[in-house]
């Protein structure tokens, strides 16, 4: 365990320049800690440095962002992928941490040697050199599902005249123009792509296996985020699985209070949705908004599938011939370009075997304690890599300010026994409450206040802001965001 006379000079690696990559080098910078940030990208962003066309941040800035530092006054509601990219710059810049970060360098190989130690070979994609470098202590704060696009095959695909293209690869309206337009998937990348290829495309048809719940501006007459973003709605979530055993019983015998609560909220959706009964989602929304494919449906995306200009159709692809895509419904439906926005796969390969077993992989994911330690590995963590929420960056600092109190001992370290328990009663409630998909390990969602009250009490931080009538009323029905949270993050051990 490193004590605080030895901080400097201890080594960490940070794996990615996205916003939890940033939040990580900050918190641990301040604390004395060695940082060297490897990012591929030439600049800091992770995936935003490097999207498709018209990417855009799928909550309002309000919510996007760090609890201390705000965005551009200019800066669009929904951040474009470039105003991203500015705000980690200015941030980098702003604490003077620049001198960690290594950009257009690649991480080819990661190693653990004796005493746990850890070898990185690292490429310069400039200079096309590599080397060979050590570190006392590895963050994974890159993406496990932002290099490799999820590509499904189709029956008959290699006979289309066409183009077949990720979403991922897309980079101009142009390619769409006049062409008769497939797009494969539901979640924000179809949405994007649907949009603009109803505008300058020919046709745009949009094929989804099952219609989910999206969040809109409001529900009903009120914002969406003063609904949804309060510890009152998620107390009407499934229990978080870390809640007592009391908690969880009375959560039970409130069973038909929470069901008139999101029967209501669902009647509200659809009043916004505006759309014909058989696009009406089938599932749960209580359940849908801890799925990892949950984003805020544009207006105009909606107002697209009212009028036809965006053809939804809740269908399967069976077949894919010369210039047709066959529907399981048996209709055919005429193509020039078809995109696969079906995100992306799990890629973990930077690890050899021997590392990959102790961290065992399964099917759903990487089970971690706290979503950040492996409890087969020491010397390692990840922040944000393995943690999806509803306001990321919000999520990556609170867990790089948990990393750094247990590095510095200003919390305990638990135990393997208390880790694997914690993470057996985690495994159990997530696959109980969430289908099964390749994310679901890391999905958290708006389980997010939750799990950021469970880190913080971790560092034995305070996360009421007041006390009395009043404090308590703000803590359960006022919303939450980052700047509103600054006050408690500011709390959180050890201070600089």
């Amino acid at each position: 365990m490193i004590v605080r006379e030895a901080k400097r000079g201890f080594r960490v690696a940070v794996i990615g320049a996205g916003t939890a990559g940033v939040a990580t080098t900050r918190v641990l910078s301040e604390q004395g800690f060695d940082c060297v940030v490897f990012e591929k990208h030439s600049k800091s962003g992770g995936l935003w440095a490097d999207n498709y066309y018209g990417a855009s941040v799928q909550m309002p800035k309000s919510l996007y962002r760090f609890p201390d530092e705000v965005h551009a006054a200019e800066a669009n509601e929904f951040l474009g992928k470039d105003e991203v990219c500015d705000y980690l710059e200015r941030i980098i810049d702003k604490h003077e941490i620049r001198k960690c970060f290594r950009f257009n360098t690649l991480v080819t190989e990661m190693k653990q040697l004796e005493g746990g130690i850890w070898r990185l070979t690292v490429k310069d994609l400039k200079t096309d050199v590599s080397n060979d470098e050590t570190f006392d202590y590895l963050v994974m704060c890159n993406g496990t599902f932002s290099s490799k696009p999820h590509r499904p095959n189709f029956p008959g695909q290699e006979k289309f005249q066409g183009k077949i293209m990720h979403s991922s690869e897309w980079r101009s309206p142009d390619e769409f123009a006049g062409k008769k337009i497939v797009i494969v998937g539901m979640g924000k990348s179809a949405v994007d792509v649907s949009m603009v290829a109803s505008e300058v495309g020919e046709s745009a048809v949009q094929l989804v296996r099952s219609m989910h719940w999206f969040t809109t501006s409001h529900v009903g007459f009120i914002p969406t985020d003063m609904v949804t973003f309060t510890r009152l709605f998620q107390m009407m979530l499934p229990p978080f699985y870390s809640s007592s055993s009391m908690y969880k019983n009375l959560h039970k015998l409130a069973a038909p209070v929470r069901w008139l609560y999101f029967r209501t909220i669902e009647a509200l959706m659809l009043t916004n949705y505006r759309l014909p009964r058989n696009l009406w989602p089938k599932s749960r929304f209580e359940f849908d908004v801890l799925h990892p494919a949950l984003f805020n449906g544009p207006a105009e995306y909606l107002a697209d599938v009212r009028s036809g200009r965006i053809n939804l159709k809740v269908t399967a692809v069976n077949e894919i011939k010369e210039k047709t895509v066959v529907l399981s419904t048996g209709e055919e439906v005429e193509a020039d370009l078809i995109v696969l926005a079906t995100g992306w796969d799990k890629t973990i390969g930077l690890f050899n075997d021997e590392v990959l077993n102790r961290l065992e992989v399964e099917e759903d994911g990487i089970w971690l304690y706290k979503n950040i330690l492996p409890p087969g590995i020491d010397r390692m963590a990840f922040i944000g890599s393995n943690a999806f929420t509803a306001i990321n960056p919000m999520t990556h600092m609170v867990q790089a300010k948990w990393l750094a109190a247990l590095l510095t001992n200003a919390m305990p370290r638990p135990s393997h026994k208390e880790m694997v328990l914690d993470i057996w009663d985690m495994r159990q409630s997530r696959r109980a409450i969430t289908p099964m998909n390749a994310m679901r390990a890391s999905c958290i969602q708006l389980h997010m206040q939750s799990y950021h009250d469970d880190l913080l009490k971790d560092m034995n931080v305070n996360i009421r802001k007041r006390s009395g009538l009043m404090g308590w009323i703000e803590h359960y029905f006022y919303r939450i965001t980052p700047a509103g949270e600054n006050e408690v993050v500011k709390r959180c051990p050890p201070t600089a």
